[in-house]
């Protein structure tokens, strides 16, 4: 086998480090929460609270918008190509 074709053997920390920007992980139970899972839970908890009247329509887009912002800010810039 040509040292090309080998698939690298990460340690134990990178290995989790590599799986940590595809889900979340939970303190108390330690377990992974895949990502839609918890972007579904924010946005429809967003949702919902406008939806409610607990915060109003324009603050809903402000924070809505804000997240996005955020998270895009956070990506590598190899990762957005």
């Amino acid at each position: 086998m040509s040292p090309s074709t080998k698939t690298p053997v990460l340690p134990a920390e990178d290995a989790d480090a590599a799986q940590s920007s595809d889900s979340y992980e939970l303190p108390v139970l330690h377990t992974r929460v895949p990502t839609r899972i918890v972007n579904a839970g924010f946005w429809g908890g967003l949702t919902g609270a406008v939806l409610l009247g607990a915060i109003d329509p324009p603050l809903g887009i402000l924070l809505g918008v804000g997240v996005v912002v955020a998270r895009h800010r956070s990506q590598p810039a190899d990762a957005t190509a």
